[in-house]
């Protein structure tokens, strides 16, 4: 079995830019991420660099570029270099990406408000369900439609 050949710098980079960004809106735009990167006291770095460094038509940044791009999106400068800490990093922006979504949240904020017992009913169902959905489709049985009175 051949391992998965490491990220380059570029696909780290897209990547990050396509995970990291606020609640119910897109990523940020290569200007967006120039201006973060100068309020925020950071080395600077143009937005059309950034976008060269994605498109791989530039590699080789200089580390205070690194540090810069790594500082606005909060993660270590390490994440561009070492792909254990890249895949560390990758499982914790998609737990950030699943809490990001306003619908998610809202459902977390109700079942917080029922009692233990309550909550357990609800962490079952959701274990049915995922159950239900993790068979073949031909072998799942047909779930009756809602009524509602």
């Amino acid at each position: 079995m051949t391992e998965p050949r490491p990220r380059s710098f570029a696909e780290k980079l897209a990547h990050v830019i396509a995970t990291v960004h606020p609640p119910d809106r897109g990523p940020y735009s290569y200007r967006e991420m120039e201006a973060g990167i100068q309020e925020r006291g950071l080395a600077p770095v143009s937005g059309a660099y950034i976008n060269q460094l994605v498109k791989e038509r530039r590699d080789n940044p200089a580390m205070s570029v690194i540090e810069s791009i790594a500082g606005f999106f909060g993660v270590p400068p390490g994440y561009f270099f070492d792909d254990e800490i890249a895949a560390n990093i990758d499982k914790q922006l998609e737990a950030l990406a699943r809490w990001r979504d306003s619908e998610a949240i809202e459902t977390a904020e109700r079942i917080m408000q029922l009692g233990p017992r309550d909550r357990r009913t609800v962490v079952d169902l959701i274990d049915s369900l995922q159950q239900y959905e993790e068979q073949p489709r031909d072998r799942r049985t047909r779930r009756k439609p809602a009524t509602h009175d």
